[in-house]
């Protein structure tokens, strides 16, 4: 069975950039993946200390990020979601891609072979470029081939449904 990790760069259970994972979650499983949804917020990791020890192949830091290691590795699809803070990923999400640094190091370490992101900005017009450079960036670092991002503008003023809009990106994007 194909597998996919989304990690949900939010600490709103209850905002958009969470219906995003979930919407994404569900069409990936109604395709046969096996899902799992990461919340970091909800997980004790910390940030790189930027020690290069991860050089031998695997971060010292002893948390909860050897589970985010562990489904990365063993998975098919990787969604990173996040909203736009300041222009640029959330402080999660960006902790999230940061403690990737054994990637850097060792490019034969086991990837997904595909990446998205889901993106969100509540203004009308949200700057998604820079969030865009930033994730495909991780994306290429760690040796999966970009797939594109969703971009939704104006969250902050308007309550409608996005599944169907993740729905489609996702399935395009298969």
């Amino acid at each position: 069975m194909a597998k996919a990790t989304i990690v949900c760069g939010t600490a709103d259970r209850d905002g958009v950039t969470s219906s995003m994972c979930l919407a994404a979650q569900e069409e990936l499983e109604n395709r046969g993946f096996e899902v799992l949804l990461l919340r970091p917020s909800e997980m004790d990791i910390g940030h790189c200390m930027d020690c290069r020890r991860c050089s031998g192949g695997r971060c010292i830091i002893d948390d909860d990020m050897a589970a985010v290691y562990d489904a990365f590795s063993d998975s098919d699809i990787f969604i990173i979601a996040t909203p736009i803070h300041f222009s640029g990923p959330s402080s999660i999400a960006k902790m999230v891609m940061d403690r990737f640094q054994p990637y850097w190091y060792d490019r034969t370490l086991p990837h997904p072979a595909r990446c998205l992101a889901l993106m969100c900005g509540g203004s009308k017009e949200p700057n998604f470029d820079i969030t865009e450079k930033v994730v495909r960036a991780f994306c290429l670092t760690t040796g999966m081939e970009y797939g594109g991002s969703l971009r939704i503008a104006g969250t902050d003023s308007f309550a409608e449904d996005i599944e169907k809009e993740v729905a489609a990106f996702v399935d395009q994007s298969m």
